[in-house]
């Protein structure tokens, strides 16, 4: 791939999204501020937001290990999901904002770092789950939707459904 700026990646992948959740039947339109997309229904009435963070392609683990796909969330995020997409296999992956926590591997004090290996061929230390992409093959754009993540009442700041 040509050498391709920070700014088009994050459009890229905002569009992936966009394309990939209308293909499903979504309503979808762009975002707001901190929100990049947002996902209406019809039945039930529902809105939901979405934040996307994007890959170009894997690169290699600091810099000299195994290839692996990896996003940065923040901790503050208001979007009620977050889309995680890899332009190259044009692949996006969708979680609850509430779900990152758990899935993330590591964390600064701002911020979730969620990854993936592409390569199988890593010795893994410390926790050996969900650490390579085929282990969050349920958390696909395509699967989340057909197991109808978005048919679920919202939750408010104060963690009670509307």
């Amino acid at each position: 791939m040509n050498d391709i700026s920070k700014t088009l990646i994050g459009q890229s992948g905002r569009m992936l999204t966009h394309v990939l959740l209308t293909r499903e039947g979504l309503d979808v339109r762009k975002g707001e501020k901190s929100t990049d997309l947002i996902i209406n229904l019809e039945r039930p009435k529902r809105e939901f937001s979405v934040m996307t963070t994007t890959n170009l392609k894997p690169k290699k683990a600091g810099g000299k290990g195994k290839y692996a796909l990896d996003w940065w969330v923040p901790k503050d995020c208001e979007a009620d999901f977050v889309a995680c997409s890899d332009l190259e296999s044009l692949r996006v992956w969708i979680f609850r904002t509430e779900e990152i926590p758990d899935l993330a591997q590591q964390q600064t004090s701002g911020k979730y770092h969620l990854y993936m290996y592409t390569d199988r061929k890593v010795a893994l230390r410390g926790k050996k789950d969900m650490k390579f992409d085929y282990e969050f093959e349920s958390f696909r754009l395509e699967n989340r939707v057909y197991r109808k993540i978005f048919t679920r009442k919202k939750k408010t700041a104060a963690g009670k459904s509307e």
